[in-house]
């Protein structure tokens, strides 16, 4: 369900994170070369070496300024960019046993009714869907992290309860689990 909020940022975050940012390029501009250098890579395209141990902030790199922070409506923003570019990443299921067999959850189903397919681009509604997701799954979330995940779900739930206010977000009482049993690899905790 994470892969909502999780694959565009895996696509954004290393521009957002990485780009050196500079008068000259505010937004930030990300090279071959300052990429390169954060994950410990050399030489030229076909002939690339990585030396473990190595991976380094890149000289000269500037991180973005503290009044353009990269923040969850900035987040937001950009996801939904990427989802109308490649609407295949709002995709919630898994594969069915066999290779290639992907099946989607319908998000109608999965939220009792309150998203659809057909309003998830519509205002707020992605991020309300994905954040709401967020929320409902934050057990199992941290249950890896936290030994007690009381206080650390309380924190979450309680930041997440403020941005989907602040959206105006239709509530999200529950996500029925019971999608997921046609996936074997789904695991109900």
């Amino acid at each position: 369900m994470l892969t909502v909020v999780v694959q565009p940022a895996a696509y954004t975050f290393i521009y957002r994170f990485m780009a050196n940012k500079s008068e000259e390029h505010p937004q930030g501009k990300l090279n071959g070369d300052v990429l390169k250098s954060f994950f410990s890579i050399t030489g030229e395209d076909g002939n690339f070496k990585y030396t473990e141990g190595h991976e380094r902030i890149p000289d000269n790199w500037y991180k973005r300024n503290a009044v353009d922070e990269y923040t969850i409506p900035y987040f937001s923003l950009d996801n939904l960019e990427m989802a109308s570019q490649h609407p295949e990443f709002l995709s919630v299921g898994g594969n069915t046993g066999k290779v290639d067999t992907f099946t989607g959850v319908d998000p109608s189903e999965l939220t009792d009714g309150v998203f659809n397919a057909q309003t998830l681009l519509e205002g707020n509604n992605l991020m309300c869907y994905a954040t709401q997701l967020l929320v409902n799954q934050a057990p199992d979330i941290v249950s890896g992290l936290f030994t007690d995940v009381d206080p650390s779900q309380d924190a979450l739930g309680t930041e997440l309860n403020k941005l989907t206010n602040s959206l105006g977000c239709p509530t999200l009482n529950r996500i029925n689990k019971g999608q997921f049993d046609k996936y074997p690899g789904y695991k109900n905790r």
